[in-house]
């Protein structure tokens, strides 16, 4: 071989780095096509998802604050910049072209991109193997029931969750003005972690280490656009507005920790968060879980009475119901108190803080209006209102069972 046949050889010879990318490229694009086969997505989510959630949480959960986050304002940065450069060597290039000078290449530039590639890859890499997947798996890991229900099992299912409301609200510990007394963060966390591993047997997803949740720095941000909390995927952070009221915060985390967990739907996190806390066997985190689902199981209550006996008859059964069922109901009076309370002290958080970015709130919540019309499209069937049918599922499937085995 000549020597100039040679360099032409060694020109187009494949450095390192590109064989890396090629590498990482055609490993994604196979798990990507996986990612479509539900039962894939699913043994990936009950065996790997959590071996990789134990190393990189554990990794993360070091810092006091929350990586991800901070990740995520680089990343904007970063984008930012890269667009600003590839700007002004566009024009630079465009300008040696159109004057037929000789176009130099640009060592600075050459290399920012191959960074800003590798990052790119690195992030898309961490996107599929750490949300996608699991995303795409089947609701909670099961096939899908979809039925719809009766009012009759709606009340049955209402008066569940409204005993576990009134037995939780009179354990409730109080000061001498009758508020709640909540613990610190800390033990707080301990009892949801404990109320989601307690569902450990059915979804064992729930088993193994949990990473502390962390307060997020961007807190009045996320308050203007009505988000309690964000599980960062990259990362598998745990985080929360704190902001959000003490008896929310419970619910809140128990789904925010869901999520990190490898449920990664929106009805699925809602469900998760509200079935451990109903169940716990703290009247704090009960409480919290009744008090987020309650409402919701007596409407879809009403909304059956009215459409399957018309609105005049379906309004008399629903008084009677009222009347038949005030064993198990709470002390509604008490739990608005206690929800104004909770509110009260969040608010009075708030404004102990400076925020000096609280001129674009306004700006805030219109951007966040639109994410949320715009995620419940995306989500459809899988968004948060979905977790009341779970929730559905969950109880009825448990007295189906239990007749089942009676037979």
């Amino acid at each position: 071989m000549s020597k100039k046949a040679e360099n032409v050889t060694k020109e187009h010879r494949l450095t390192l780095y590109w064989r890396i990318l090629l590498v990482v490229a055609a490993v994604w694009a196979v798990f990507f096509v996986l990612s479509f086969i539900k039962s894939f997505d699913d043994w990936y989510v009950n065996h790997i998802h959590p071996v990789l959630h134990g190393v990189v949480a554990r990794v993360f959960d070091v810092f006091p604050f929350a990586v991800g986050e901070i990740v995520m304002y680089l990343t904007f940065v970063f984008a930012v910049v890269t667009v600003i450069l590839s700007i002004v060597y566009g024009v630079r290039w465009l300008e040696r072209k159109v004057r037929k000078k000789e176009r130099k290449k640009s060592a600075f530039y050459r290399n920012y991109m191959k960074v800003f590639l590798a990052v790119f890859a690195l992030c898309l890499w961490t996107y599929l193997f750490h949300w996608w997947i699991p995303y795409n798996g089947h609701v909670v890991g099961e096939e899908p029931k979809r039925r719809g229900y009766t009012a009759e099992e709606y009340r049955y299912v209402r008066n569940l969750v409204g005993a576990r409301f009134r037995a939780a609200q009179e354990a409730l510990p109080r000061d001498a003005d009758g508020r709640i007394i909540y613990p610190d963060k800390k033990t707080a966390y301990e009892q949801v972690v404990r109320a989601l591993k307690n569902l450990s047997d059915r979804y064992p997803r729930l088993r193994g280490f949990y990473g502390q949740p962390k307060a997020a720095k961007c807190s009045d941000v996320l308050d203007w656009m009505y988000i309690g909390g964000y599980t960062y995927p990259y990362t598998m952070e745990i985080t929360y507005n704190k902001y959000v009221d003490n008896l929310y915060w419970y619910t809140l985390i128990a789904h925010e920790a869901a999520h990190s967990k490898g449920f990664y739907k929106e009805n699925e996190g809602e469900f998760m968060g509200d079935i451990s806390c109903i169940l716990s066997d703290d009247p704090i985190t009960a409480y919290s879980g009744c008090d987020d689902i309650y409402y919701a199981l007596e409407s879809a209550m009403c909304n059956a009475l009215v459409s399957e006996f018309g609105l005049e008859e379906g309004t008399r059964l629903y008084s009677e119901y009222q009347a038949e069922d005030a064993e198990f109901m709470p002390d509604f009076d008490q739990v608005y108190l206690d929800e104004t309370d909770a509110f009260r002290a969040a608010k009075e958080a708030y404004a102990a803080d400076d925020h000096p970015l609280e001129q674009y709130a306004d700006t805030a919540s219109e951007v966040a209006d639109t994410g949320w019309d715009v995620q419940e499209k995306v989500s459809q069937e899988n968004y948060y209102d979905d977790g009341t049918r779970l929730i559905m599922d969950y109880f009825i499937g448990l007295r189906d069972k239990a007749a089942e085995g009676g037979k």
